[in-house]
């Protein structure tokens, strides 16, 4: 897929926009009722559907808003824990948390690129999904074709929006949620990691700094080569042995069937379409 034609996850947030341009963070609830599809790039809209900015997640934490020590727990960095710390404290005060004794998935963004055009997407008030290129074109009004035909992919199963928002018993483990996150942002395996294999993709090879420049030095992700589901809670993780670096678009394919496809297959999968 070319760069251009990726999707980007568009959702109204002018109560909280402020807070976003700030922090660089999204944040709402882990619950039903959210069935965000993985993407990689998000934009906000505020008011009139105005969208401004489109950003890159950097990464994504399950916490409990009002549960320090497992924020504590669960970021290692100390430059992120302070970031999310604050605009904790300073929504607490504006905004609030509507959702009490539920987890928050926090969404760390980074900048992107900035929407001269200004597009906007009025008279919606859930999110909906754009390419970058429908973003960057010079239409200052954007609409989804039809209202709802854009496809998600839950479970290996076709829905349009329209069904995934009238779908009340899809749900995600939340257990599972909080290993992968917990494990794959151990920063010290991490880093050991990629210090050892590098930040190029091992299975297609992609490298984020080549494409973007310096503004997305440093980004990949890290996969576990021993499915989490069999991981047990004292597991410690050998970062040379049991995590490799992979682009996000390979992570998605990797975990898209049980069991997970090895890093070796998808490799000669990508070899046989080329």
């Amino acid at each position: 897929m070319k760069e251009y034609e990726r999707e980007v996850i568009s959702i109204p947030a002018s109560g909280t926009l402020d807070l976003i341009y700030k922090y660089g963070i999204h944040a709402r609830p882990d619950k039903k009722g959210y069935p965000y599809k993985n993407s990689l790039y998000y934009t906000f809209r505020g008011k009139g559907g105005v969208m401004e900015r489109l950003y890159f997640v950097e990464d994504i934490f399950i916490l409990d808003p009002y549960d320090i020590n497992m924020i504590n727990n669960t970021i290692q960095d100390t430059k992120r824990k302070e970031r999310v710390i604050r605009y904790i404290e300073e929504r607490k005060n504006t905004y609030h948390f509507n959702e009490q004794n539920t987890p928050y998935k926090f969404y760390m963004l980074k900048p992107f690129l900035e929407l001269k055009n200004k597009p906007k997407h009025p008279h919606q008030a859930n999110h909906c999904y754009f390419t970058i290129k429908e973003l960057l074109s010079e239409k200052t009004e954007l609409k989804v074709s039809n209202g709802n035909t854009r496809v998600s992919y839950l479970n290996n199963s076709a829905f349009t929006a329209e069904e995934i928002a009238n779908n009340s018993t899809y749900s995600e483990g939340s257990v599972q949620k909080v290993l992968v996150n917990k494990y794959e942002r151990n920063s010290k395996a991490r880093q050991e990691s990629l210090n050892h294999y590098g930040y190029n993709c091992v299975v297609c090879n992609f490298n984020f700094e080549k494409a973007y420049g310096e503004l997305a030095k440093g980004i990949i992700q890290v996969h576990h080569l021993k499915p989490l589901h069999e991981i047990a809670s004292k597991y410690e993780v050998d970062p040379i042995r049991d995590l490799r670096p992979v682009c996000p678009n390979c992570h998605s394919v990797i975990h898209s069937r049980r069991p997970a496809y090895e890093i070796e297959e998808l490799r000669e999968i990508l070899k046989r379409l080329k």
